[in-house]
């Protein structure tokens, strides 16, 4: 097993490790002095860090920090409007259709009908208008031509 992280080792020490990975671990640190040394290492800051005094304040900061959460207002955000959140899409979408509406009349014909409706079916004809035949019975029966 090669060394571990600091971070397993302070698990280890710390009884955070699951009861395998701490028995493998424990197999380690019996032929291992360099991380018996890291782990003494931990141990003895853990203990230094205990033995520090806890301060005393001379006064209850509870209570005060209870009073100063009483005594203040209760600031709510300010309602958001519509607008500013759909306004920019909103238009975009808006243009997008406008556009699309004014060129698809451009497409058709600039919006005013110029021929009748039949021969604007002829589109989905055999031979589309414009095209090459490629045998001349269908150009005549396409065309009205009999």
């Amino acid at each position: 097993m090669t060394c571990p992280k600091h971070d397993d080792l302070s698990a280890y020490a710390d009884n955070r490790m699951r009861s395998g990975e701490s028995e493998r671990f424990a197999g380690h640190l019996a032929g291992c002095p360099i991380c018996r040394r890291r782990l003494d290492e931990l141990n003895a800051l853990r203990q230094s860090l205990r033995e520090l005094p806890s301060p005393a304040l001379g006064f209850d900061l509870a209570a005060r920090l209870k009073d100063r959460l009483r005594a203040a207002p209760v600031r709510r955000p300010p309602a958001r409007s519509f607008w500013p959140d759909w306004g920019p899409p909103a238009g975009l979408a808006v243009a997008a259709l406008v556009s699309g509406v004014w060129l698809g009349g451009l497409l058709i014909g600039g919006g005013a009908v110029s021929a009748p409706p039949a021969a604007m079916a002829r589109v989905f004809d055999p031979v589309p208008p414009g095209g090459l035949c490629a045998a001349a019975e269908l150009c005549r029966l396409s065309k009205g031509m009999q």
